[in-house]
């Protein structure tokens, strides 16, 4: 029975529209509280402060899915088209959530739209770094292979 709830949590942890979800729920927690305060005059906030949550969980995403695409270990293109629409999907939902709750849109919040496209550029950077990590490591272990088998 453990066997099966650990075989569970890896094919959710794999699936990237579970990934996205789970980012897209902290970031939408985040911007509830940053609202709840400032509605409660607790504290005041910059209405960029919701771009920056909206960022944040864009490269939390970002991060976490290139580091775990090391893992896939079925057809990583089919992994790459999907994270790639999901972060496209937590962008969009996450710009508008901060659209909402901040009244800014992404053109009159200073300079987060260089940022998002940093943060974009990033995460494509992450996920061919990662690629071609997984790549050298295959090759490593193909070479460790035949050396081996020569050694019998």
């Amino acid at each position: 029975m453990k066997n099966q709830e650990h075989a569970t949590f890896y094919a959710r942890l794999y699936n990237p529209f579970w990934q996205g979800g789970t980012v897209f729920t902290f970031v939408a927690l985040g911007m509830l509280v940053l609202k709840g305060l400032e509605i409660s005059e607790n504290m005041d906030f910059s209405p960029h402060s919701f771009w920056v949550v909206c960022g944040t969980g864009m490269l939390v995403y970002g991060l976490f899915s290139s580091i775990i695409s090391l893992a896939i270990e079925t057809d990583m293109n089919q992994y790459w088209s999907r994270s790639t629409g999901v972060y496209a999907l937590l962008m969009g939902l996450g710009g508008c959530l901060a659209w909402l709750f901040s009244g800014l849109m992404l053109s009159e919040a200073a300079s987060f739209k260089w940022i998002f496209m940093v943060v974009t550029f990033g995460y494509l950077l992450f996920l061919s770094l990662m690629r071609f990590m997984r790549k050298v490591v295959f090759l490593a272990q193909q070479e460790d292979n035949r050396w081996m088998g020569r050694r019998k």
